[in-house]
């Protein structure tokens, strides 16, 4: 197989969070051996916090896509937790595509029974159940833990937080969660820390979006053309 060449999108324009997405990627790179370009969406809010900032990101990154193909790629990430417009570049990009979101879910079914998700902001809580339910898994959540912080304060620093990340984490255990997963791709690159100081399977979710779109491309798996994304 030759090496896959991955572009991952981040659907808002914060240069810094951009910034965090690429440090992920770069280690993941280096250790399953593919090329990448991440990059932020100019014009999309800085920070996607309202299904009102999702569809922004999300036309945002359609239009941008129209215009520019990314023909020479291998697949496509999409790297915002709301996984905003997700379908639609099924629809649209020839390509193996995933968001991290969609990914993380997949992954926390092979890993535990019942997940738990850390969510930002209080807003954040009832739209990641909301997401959970889209994608039929209610019955395997836990529950999703607010930290009740704006998503703008991780980037950069995503380890500001960790005290209040183990002990909401620790709450999810008590739900019924065996399977941790980090709610925003601003969290990335805190997940092994978390893991280590509470003993639970932690999912970073650019780390779970990355692994899976390498898997598809490495099987020649591709959506099907034949139902929802014809």
């Amino acid at each position: 197989m030759k090496r896959p060449n991955l572009l991952v999108i981040n659907p808002n324009s914060s240069p810094v969070m951009t910034g965090d997405i690429e440090a992920t990627v770069q280690v993941l790179s280096d250790r399953l051996h593919f090329d990448f370009v991440v990059t932020s969406t100019p014009g999309a809010p800085d920070v996607l916090e309202s299904f009102r900032d999702y569809t922004l990101g999300g036309a945002s990154v359609l239009q941008r896509l129209a215009k520019q193909p990314p023909d020479h790629f291998d697949g496509l990430l999409l790297a915002c937790f709301g996984d905003p417009a997700l379908y639609a570049l099924k629809e649209q990009v020839l390509l193996p595509v995933t968001g991290i979101a969609e990914a993380s879910f997949s992954l926390a079914l092979l890993l535990g029974y019942r997940f738990g998700i850390l969510a930002a902001s209080a807003k954040a809580k009832p739209m990641m159940e909301s997401l959970v339910l889209s994608y039929g898994l209610q019955a395997r959540l836990a529950g999703v833990a607010a930290l009740e912080v704006p998503i703008g304060d991780f980037a950069g620093r995503p380890g500001s937080q960790e005290d209040l990340m183990v002990e909401k984490c620790e709450s999810l255990r008590q739900a019924g969660a065996e399977v941790i997963i980090l709610g925003c791709a601003g969290m990335t690159g805190i997940g092994a820390r978390l893991q280590q100081r509470t003993g639970l399977t932690v999912i970073d979710p650019v780390v779970a979006g990355c692994t899976a779109l390498w898997q598809m491309i490495a099987g020649g798996f591709c959506p099907s053309r034949t139902g929802l994304y014809a």
